[in-house]
Protein backbone atom coordinates (compact mmCIF):
# COMPACT_ATOMS: atom_id res chain seq x y z
CA UNK A 1 0.00 0.00 0.00
CA UNK A 2 1.29 3.41 -0.95
CA UNK A 3 0.60 6.62 0.94
CA UNK A 4 1.91 10.07 0.12
CA UNK A 5 1.48 11.23 3.73
CA UNK A 6 1.80 8.51 6.38
CA UNK A 7 0.02 10.81 8.86
CA UNK A 8 -3.06 11.22 6.67
CA UNK A 9 -6.13 11.10 8.92
CA UNK A 10 -8.84 9.41 6.89
CA UNK A 11 -11.38 9.76 9.67
CA UNK A 12 -11.07 13.55 9.80
CA UNK A 13 -11.09 13.70 6.02
CA UNK A 14 -14.31 11.70 5.71
CA UNK A 15 -16.04 13.60 8.54
CA UNK A 16 -15.22 16.98 6.95
CA UNK A 17 -16.38 15.78 3.55
CA UNK A 18 -19.56 14.34 5.02
CA UNK A 19 -20.24 17.66 6.77
CA UNK A 20 -19.87 19.53 3.48
CA UNK A 21 -22.19 17.09 1.71
CA UNK A 22 -24.94 17.38 4.30
CA UNK A 23 -24.51 21.16 4.57
CA UNK A 24 -25.29 21.49 0.86
CA UNK A 25 -28.55 19.64 1.45
CA UNK A 26 -29.81 21.98 4.20
CA UNK A 27 -31.31 24.61 1.88
CA UNK A 28 -33.24 22.17 -0.33
CA UNK A 29 -34.49 20.39 2.80
CA UNK A 30 -35.66 23.66 4.36
CA UNK A 31 -37.34 24.73 1.11
CA UNK A 32 -39.03 21.35 0.74
CA UNK A 33 -40.31 21.52 4.33
CA UNK A 34 -41.66 25.02 3.74
CA UNK A 35 -43.29 24.05 0.42
CA UNK A 36 -44.87 20.93 1.86
CA UNK A 37 -46.25 22.68 4.93
CA UNK A 38 -47.47 25.65 2.87
CA UNK A 39 -49.34 23.44 0.41
CA UNK A 40 -50.67 21.20 3.17
CA UNK A 41 -52.10 24.14 5.15
CA UNK A 42 -53.90 25.40 2.08
CA UNK A 43 -55.10 21.89 1.19
CA UNK A 44 -53.43 22.09 -2.22
CA UNK A 45 -51.36 18.90 -2.22
CA UNK A 46 -52.31 16.77 -5.20
CA UNK A 47 -51.62 13.06 -5.30
CA UNK A 48 -52.75 12.68 -8.93
CA UNK A 49 -50.09 13.83 -11.35
CA UNK A 50 -52.06 13.75 -14.59
CA UNK A 51 -55.08 15.90 -13.65
CA UNK A 52 -54.72 19.28 -15.35
CA UNK A 53 -50.98 18.89 -15.92
CA UNK A 54 -48.80 21.80 -17.00
CA UNK A 55 -46.93 19.85 -19.67
CA UNK A 56 -44.26 22.49 -20.31
CA UNK A 57 -43.46 22.88 -16.60
CA UNK A 58 -43.27 19.13 -16.01
CA UNK A 59 -41.17 18.61 -19.16
CA UNK A 60 -38.63 21.20 -18.06
CA UNK A 61 -38.49 19.73 -14.57
CA UNK A 62 -38.10 16.20 -16.00
CA UNK A 63 -35.31 17.38 -18.29
CA UNK A 64 -33.44 18.92 -15.34
CA UNK A 65 -33.89 15.84 -13.20
CA UNK A 66 -32.89 13.56 -16.08
CA UNK A 67 -29.75 15.59 -16.78
CA UNK A 68 -28.68 15.49 -13.14
CA UNK A 69 -29.25 11.74 -12.88
CA UNK A 70 -27.43 11.01 -16.14
CA UNK A 71 -24.48 13.18 -15.15
CA UNK A 72 -24.11 11.80 -11.64
CA UNK A 73 -25.29 8.20 -11.76
CA UNK A 74 -24.48 6.72 -15.16
CA UNK A 75 -20.95 7.96 -15.85
CA UNK A 76 -19.64 9.62 -12.70
CA UNK A 77 -17.89 6.63 -11.09
CA UNK A 78 -16.33 5.44 -14.33
CA UNK A 79 -15.00 8.92 -15.11
CA UNK A 80 -13.68 9.43 -11.57
CA UNK A 81 -11.87 6.08 -11.54
CA UNK A 82 -10.42 6.80 -14.97
CA UNK A 83 -8.95 10.10 -13.77
CA UNK A 84 -7.56 8.48 -10.62
CA UNK A 85 -6.11 5.42 -12.35
CA UNK A 86 -2.65 6.98 -12.60
CA UNK A 87 -2.45 7.84 -8.89
CA UNK A 88 -0.99 4.95 -6.84
CA UNK A 89 -1.21 6.61 -3.40
CA UNK A 90 -4.53 5.97 -1.66
CA UNK A 91 -4.50 9.20 0.34
CA UNK A 92 -3.97 11.26 -2.83
CA UNK A 93 -6.82 9.40 -4.50
CA UNK A 94 -9.10 10.40 -1.64
CA UNK A 95 -7.98 14.02 -1.77
CA UNK A 96 -8.40 14.21 -5.56
CA UNK A 97 -11.83 12.58 -5.35
CA UNK A 98 -13.02 15.22 -2.88
CA UNK A 99 -13.99 17.83 -5.50
CA UNK A 100 -15.81 15.26 -7.61
CA UNK A 101 -17.83 14.09 -4.60
CA UNK A 102 -18.70 17.66 -3.68
CA UNK A 103 -19.75 18.37 -7.28
CA UNK A 104 -21.90 15.23 -7.46
CA UNK A 105 -23.63 16.00 -4.18
CA UNK A 106 -24.11 19.63 -5.18
CA UNK A 107 -25.89 18.36 -8.29
CA UNK A 108 -28.02 16.02 -6.16
CA UNK A 109 -28.86 18.91 -3.84
CA UNK A 110 -29.87 20.92 -6.90
CA UNK A 111 -32.05 17.97 -7.97
CA UNK A 112 -33.65 17.94 -4.52
CA UNK A 113 -34.27 21.68 -4.90
CA UNK A 114 -36.00 20.98 -8.23
CA UNK A 115 -38.26 18.53 -6.41
CA UNK A 116 -38.98 21.09 -3.69
CA UNK A 117 -39.69 23.80 -6.27
CA UNK A 118 -42.04 21.51 -8.19
CA UNK A 119 -43.93 20.77 -5.00
CA UNK A 120 -44.05 24.46 -4.12
CA UNK A 121 -45.18 25.56 -7.57
CA UNK A 122 -47.69 22.83 -8.50
CA UNK A 123 -48.39 20.91 -5.29
CA UNK A 124 -47.97 17.57 -7.07
CA UNK A 125 -46.76 14.84 -4.74
CA UNK A 126 -44.66 13.35 -7.56
CA UNK A 127 -42.16 16.07 -6.68
CA UNK A 128 -42.02 14.75 -3.14
CA UNK A 129 -40.91 11.46 -4.72
CA UNK A 130 -38.26 13.32 -6.72
CA UNK A 131 -37.03 14.98 -3.54
CA UNK A 132 -36.98 11.59 -1.79
CA UNK A 133 -34.99 10.06 -4.65
CA UNK A 134 -32.25 12.64 -4.23
CA UNK A 135 -32.37 12.31 -0.45
CA UNK A 136 -31.77 8.57 -0.84
CA UNK A 137 -28.93 9.13 -3.32
CA UNK A 138 -27.21 11.59 -0.99
CA UNK A 139 -27.61 9.37 2.05
CA UNK A 140 -26.69 6.08 0.37
CA UNK A 141 -23.54 7.56 -1.19
CA UNK A 142 -22.31 9.60 1.74
CA UNK A 143 -18.53 9.64 1.99
CA UNK A 144 -17.45 7.13 4.61
CA UNK A 145 -14.64 4.64 4.95
CA UNK A 146 -16.95 1.79 3.87
CA UNK A 147 -18.05 3.82 0.85
CA UNK A 148 -14.44 4.35 -0.24
CA UNK A 149 -13.58 0.66 0.26
CA UNK A 150 -16.46 -0.26 -2.03
CA UNK A 151 -15.82 2.59 -4.50
CA UNK A 152 -12.16 1.71 -5.06
CA UNK A 153 -12.68 -2.04 -4.64
CA UNK A 154 -10.02 -2.14 -1.95
CA UNK A 155 -8.68 -5.45 -0.70
CA UNK A 156 -6.07 -6.66 1.72
CA UNK A 157 -3.82 -4.09 3.35
CA UNK A 158 -5.55 -1.07 1.78
CA UNK A 159 -8.97 -2.25 2.96
CA UNK A 160 -7.67 -2.87 6.47
CA UNK A 161 -6.03 0.58 6.60
CA UNK A 162 -9.19 2.25 5.40
CA UNK A 163 -11.47 0.42 7.85
CA UNK A 164 -9.21 0.93 10.93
Amino acid sequence: MQLNDPNFDKSTFTKKLETIVYSMFVLPLAFFSYAFLERETRGELRSVFYENPDIMFHAIMAAGIGYILMRTVTTWKKDALKVLSGVPELDLKLIKLRKAIIYRNLMWSFGAAIGAFGLYEKGDMVYALVFSLFLILITANRPSTKYFVKFFGLKGEEKKWMED
